[in-house]
């Protein structure tokens, strides 16, 4: 039983090494691993996301992420283009060693309008990271007497350094069309990873720990089917080296409440992550607020450890919005 701790700290540890990035099931409320392209592309003047999940809370190694994002975004002088940015921090840690990586990133993006109805857009976002594991929390053969487990025996082992810091640089571009308030696509591409960064704990020299370059494809549909209600499309497919995820999502909106003010719609929907797990989504919007929960429910071979429970999720966001003066009338005579 100790031997196979031992075996799953570090097949855990080993895993996170091998450098997969974060993963939301909600992927399209975390626009900074997604798309630089994204910052700004919504409607308002200022963004705030926050997320958080708890993945694998039956099995020893749980995965606990979070993020916050803020972005904004200034119109170019007489024109419907804007020059969106953002900065983001993510945070997540994982196993009995508690490997964790801490993330700021930051970002630009151009977009430029054709008209009412089309955009494109082009952005950047280099970040600093650090990945760290705290030492003290691993077991070893020689902590055990032959009877049982004692944390006073000396393991022997030594680690010169158990973190490690390194810079990043992703990219995405973005096209964008809104035929009308209700009905749009976006189809975007994001790229990750693009100077390949070394984040070994013990050299470059020792294994091959470089990030290798993740590309995320997106694509979007919202289509009204009754007046009080839109149907919402998302999907997403990304490739690190041999491994690839592709996640589908098909969301109802259904508009309770439209007047200004009390704004106020309830969505409803499921998504899928292939060959993985499924999960079921709710969300309420009102007035500038989102609140946005889901949770896993496993279908891989993973599912005997976990008893399909995948891990629940939540986001909530908001969006500051201007109100636009009214305009100034002179007042004419009556006679």
């Amino acid at each position: 039983m100790f031997k196979n701790i031992i075996c799953c700290t570090f097949i855990v540890l080993g895993f996170a090494l091998k450098a997969q990035d974060l993963h939301y099931s909600q992927f399209y409320h975390h626009p900074q691993s997604q798309n630089p392209a994204f910052l700004g592309f919504f409607d308002g003047d200022h963004r705030v996301y926050v997320n958080g999940r708890q993945q694998w809370r039956t099995v020893p190694v749980n995965y606990l992420t979070a993020s916050l994002l803020f972005d904004s975004k200034f119109f170019v002088k007489h024109s419907s283009s804007y020059i969106g940015w953002g900065i983001g921090i993510d945070y997540d840690q994982a196993g009995d060693s508690k490997l964790n990586l801490a993330k700021l990133s930051g970002g630009i993006n151009y977009m430029y309008s054709i008209g009412t109805k089309h955009q494109f857009g082009l952005g950047i976002m280099p970040s600093i990271s650090q990945r760290r594991f705290q030492d003290e929390k691993l077991r070893w053969d020689l902590q055990w007497d032959g009877e049982r487990y004692d944390p006073t025996l000396s393991p022997q082992e030594s680690f010169e350094n158990v973190g490690s810091f390194y810079f990043d640089l992703g990219a995405g571009a973005l096209y964008s069309y809104k035929y009308k308030t209700r009905t749009r696509i976006h189809l975007g591409a994001g790229f990750y990873h693009l100077n390949k960064p070394d984040q070994a704990f013990y050299g470059s020299n020792t294994i091959d720990s470089k990030l290798p370059i993740r590309q995320a494809y997106q694509a979007a549909v919202q289509l009204p089917v009754f007046p009080i209600l839109d149907i919402i499309f998302h999907g997403q497919h990304q490739t690190q080296e041999k491994y690839e995820e592709t996640n589908l999502s098909a969301l109802l909106r259904l508009y309770v409440n439209r007047k200004p003010g009390s704004l106020f719609n309830i969505l409803v929907g499921c998504g899928l992550r292939m060959e993985d797990a499924y999960y079921p989504t709710l969300a309420i919007e009102y007035n500038n607020w989102m609140v946005s929960g889901s949770y896993d429910f496993n279908q891989s071979s993973f599912k005997t450890a976990t008893d399909q429970r995948g891990g629940s999720e939540i986001v909530v966001r908001y969006i500051f919005k201007s109100v636009k003066p009214l305009g100034f009338y002179k007042k004419c005579p009556i006679y």
